[in-house]
């Protein structure tokens, strides 16, 4: 699991939608500026497995879609190419104040996970060892309780990155076949998973905790990219929803 322990973290982020040539174009100057990430596999990639909460009413997915300057979003996430081997989980809350992203990130064992999952199946907070030996779920825990956030699907993809340090922390990454479940069991097998980009299409993102720097806002110019408001997310909650209404159509 991605560097164990706890973050918090504010930083600016961008997301591009690119077709698969500029892709591998863009990828090729990526390789000569920055090194992969240092978690990455052998081929530079690793998958990456999130499970979403919100309201019953989707008070989440409406606020991104509304481009409403402050929002909030937690997830539970675990990384690696077998979720059944996982050593243990990272619950974060993602929080948005215009154009800064602020993030708390803490993580936890299987077992704590395993419990904390049984209280949130109970809707009640989980034992107090556990808020007391990661005090950044209490964070986690007052957004979940205060808006009866609850699990709502898991959306899982192969992340490619890069990152640099140098004034600041520099991150990119492609996001490629992006799968999307209503099962929200992280360690199980996806039964009900689809694909929810076009073929060929990847999400590229930029992630800088600092200003960005000039030669990544030359490689933007290049390749003429357009800030796009792509969320894994909203794009999983709009497929399902439309699959639903064609079933119920169907009926």
């Amino acid at each position: 699991m991605h560097a164990i322990g706890q973050m918090l973290t504010q930083r600016w982020e961008v997301k591009y939608l690119v077709n698969r040539t500029t892709r591998v174009a863009l990828d090729r100057d990526l390789r000569a500026l920055m090194p992969r990430d240092p978690f990455a596999n052998g081929d530079g990639t690793y998958r990456v497995r999130s499970l979403y909460f919100d309201t019953p009413d989707y008070m989440a997915y409406h606020s991104k879609m509304a481009g409403e300057a402050v929002r909030h979003k937690i997830r539970a996430r675990l990384y690696g190419d077998d979720p059944a081997l996982a050593r243990g989980v990272r619950l974060e809350v993602k929080s948005r104040y215009n154009n800064t992203v602020h993030k708390i990130a803490d993580d936890v064992s299987r077992d704590d996970y395993g419990e904390i999952w049984t209280a949130l199946q109970k809707r009640c907070l989980p034992p107090p060892r556990i808020l007391d030996a990661h005090p950044k779920l209490r964070e986690f825990f007052r957004l979940q309780k205060m808006y009866n956030m609850e699990p709502k699907i898991i959306v899982q993809y192969r992340r490619h990155a890069y990152e640099r340090l140098e004034l600041s922390r520099v991150r990119v990454n492609f996001d490629d076949r992006i799968l999307i479940s209503r099962d929200t069991d992280l360690f199980g097998d996806l039964r009900t998973a689809r694909r929810i980009m076009r073929y060929g299409h990847s999400v590229f993102e930029i992630k800088v905790d600092g200003g960005m720097p000039f030669w990544l806002h030359t490689l933007i110019g290049k390749y003429d990219l357009m800030n796009e408001a792509v969320s894994k997310f909203c794009y999983g909650v709009l497929s399902e929803a439309r699959t639903s209404a064609a079933v119920v159509r169907g009926d």
